[in-house]
């Protein structure tokens, strides 16, 4: 077999792979759209995300703030750290985190700001030195269902330990599809050695199969 054969091969494996890999976690994110117990916690943590103009949250955002202030409400935990940096418009999505948990009655000294991020992968390093500061072992993660998984993910891997599944639902926006499918694909990124393992034995197998096949149509 050619070198070339032998690289399709790889590379047709690998995408096809990718493709129900991509599309496995599509179809799990979306089944993941409902709330969860959550734990005592040493603090809650809100996730940033979009502004609109006028320093109004986001359907998106909006949500991850109410459930915030729900379970703060409820005793999960007695701090809020709010995060998220400036985004396409001003204020930083924390201010505006900060605004509206004001207005739902969480009282100001409750809450901790990180304002600058602005990645989740910046926001874990960003929120690990808050915790490291005040002493917090615990968070209750609040950010939507679907970004729930690789958000944790990411919080351990800036050393994390003690993660309360605190996710928020959505309803009413209509792009859900546009953005578990954004999603699942930064997944895909994340967990590229899982997929591409797996493509790369299906890859091995493909190869012993057509060589048996040609062995085969050679002996006939």
């Amino acid at each position: 077999m050619s070198k070339a054969a032998i690289v399709k091969t790889f590379v047709a494996s690998l995408g096809v792979t990718l493709v129900l890999y991509v599309v496995y976690q599509f179809f799990d994110l979306r089944s993941q759209n409902s709330l969860t117990n959550v734990a005592r916690a040493d603090c809650l943590v809100i996730l940033g995300a979009g502004v609109w103009p006028g320093g109004q949250p986001s359907p998106v955002l909006r949500d991850r703030i109410a459930r915030a202030a729900e379970l703060y409400h409820q005793g999960v935990a007695g701090k809020i750290i709010c995060s998220g940096g400036v985004g396409k418009y001003p204020p930083a999505e924390a201010e505006v985190e900060k605004q509206f948990l004001l207005k739902a009655g969480v009282a100001a000294e409750d809450i901790i700001m990180e304002a600058n991020s602005a990645s989740t992968a910046e926001q874990a390093m960003r929120i690990k030195e808050i915790c490291d500061r005040e002493g917090f072992k615990s968070i209750a993660l609040v950010t939507s269902f679907y970004h729930e998984k690789r958000a944790t993910f990411l919080f351990r891997g800036a050393g994390f330990t003690n993660i309360e599944d605190a996710r928020c639902v959505h309803e009413r926006f209509q792009d859900l599809d546009y953005w578990l499918a954004r999603e699942a694909l930064a997944l895909a990124i994340v967990y590229y050695w899982y997929w591409g393992a797996i493509g790369t034995i299906v890859g091995l197998l493909a190869l012993k199969y057509q060589s048996v096949r040609q062995r085969k149509e050679r002996a006939a």
